[in-house]
């Protein structure tokens, strides 16, 4: 299938599998200390937090949203391990893997002390990076809740060089975006199962939410998608407000998008933001170079 090639890229990235460090209380209240003097250097819960932290019977660090110090977390804990630790920790230097999991997440808990209406989610991520190659790999992101729904993510991110604070500053500059995949499953229970917040929801009624899809797809750069891709997400589109299946996006570019390219496209089409033509040359040029394939497969139920 054509979304096998940049999940395959990901896939071979020449990265050792998860050799994690012997976490134990210590290095993870060093290793959420090197983080909190970054994030929130005069953070007085600080301290307290750090008490906190525990290790699972498996051997991942944790926080839970009912320990002290921590007042209203939009989940029930969270569970973290490294692979580097102590570049980490004495250094500054991104370690060489994290994993991250996170149970029944609901956003509604921060913002409106209360449930969001959208079934608690699980998250489960890995990152790593090869700092001979320079590349980041989001290796694996998934997204899950009881009803069967799910979203996963991963990418290739090169010319990213993180072995030290200077090499981190040219990084900014020369990050690039590879390749990536992109595979949602949805269930049907819930409309809008992800809890997504609503400036990125489309919003009116079945019709009208399948006619702006169908408008933002047909504005799409021509060579971005071949026919078979758009008329997959054509497709996606008219199951609008709630279709029922599975959806494949996998990304590839040819030279790397980099994040100068993307801001630099952006910014010029939000400056031309009355001129139709000018809006799309600069997506033409943000996307020159970029291959997108799509395969949207109905669930067993809805397609007899």
């Amino acid at each position: 299938m054509r979304n096998l090639i940049p999940a395959a890229l990901i896939a071979m990235t020449p990265i050792a599998a998860f050799a994690q460090d012997q976490m134990n209380r210590t290095s993870c209240q060093e290793a959420y200390q090197r983080a909190a003097d970054l994030i929130s250097p005069n953070d007085a819960t600080v301290g307290l937090q750090i008490q906190m932290v525990r290790i699972t019977a498996d051997g991942w660090c944790q926080f839970r949203a009912a320990d002290p110090g921590f007042g209203e977390l939009p989940f029930t804990s969270i569970d973290w391990r490294l692979q580097g630790s102590t570049g980490w920790t004495r250094d500054g230097i991104p370690p060489l893997a994290v994993q991250i999991r996170i149970e029944d997440f609901d956003e509604g808990n921060a913002q409106t002390r209360g449930p969001s209406g959208h079934p608690p989610l699980d998250i489960e991520a890995t990152v790593r990076q090869d700092p001979d190659a320079g590349l980041v790999i989001l290796e694996r992101a998934v997204v899950t809740n009881d009803f069967g729904d799910s979203l996963s993510v991963s990418g290739v991110f090169e010319r990213v060089f993180l072995s030290s604070p200077a090499m981190m500053q040219v990084s900014m500059g020369s990050a690039a975006f590879k390749a990536g995949l992109v595979t949602m499953t949805l269930d049907g229970t819930h409309e809008n199962p992800f809890g997504f917040h609503g400036e990125i929801e489309v919003t009116g009624t079945p019709k009208s939410q399948s006619e702006a899809a169908f408008d933002a797809i047909s504005r799409l750069p021509e060579g971005l998608m071949d026919n078979a891709s758009r008329a997959e997400m054509m497709a996606f589109a008219a199951d609008l407000p709630n279709p029922i299946g599975t959806l494949e996006v996998s990304v590839a570019s040819e030279r790397g998008l980099g994040l100068m390219q993307v801001g630099s496209a952006m910014y010029s089409a939000f400056s031309a933001v009355m001129d139709d033509d000018a809006i799309s040359n600069e997506m033409d040029i943000m996307f020159d170079g970029l291959s997108v394939d799509v395969d949207w497969t109905p669930s067993a139920q809805v397609a007899d």
